[in-house]
């Protein structure tokens, strides 16, 4: 299952963020609402939390890319 950036900041006023920091692997496994990456939208980090529970398959998204809502970050199974 693919996981995509949830639209967690104001993208119209805002702009893309930049993925700044993973902190999870490909391998590990990870529960349903804990952190897994962060980003820095307008100067403001934000953690993003797994939407879902299972094991990290393949890291999509880049550290340093800007990154929007919708954008494929990483797959869980």
């Amino acid at each position: 299952m693919i996981v995509e950036m949830p639209a967690i900041w104001n993208f119209d006023e805002l702009g893309k963020a930049v993925l700044t920091q993973w902190y999870a692997s490909e391998g590990d496994t990870v529960k349903e609402g804990n952190p897994v990456c962060q980003i820095m939208a307008a100067k403001v980090t934000v953690e993003v939390a797994s939407p879902y529970s299972g094991k990290i398959t393949k890291l999509i998204a880049i550290i340093n890319e800007e990154i929007s809502p919708g954008d494929p970050l990483m797959e869980i199974q």
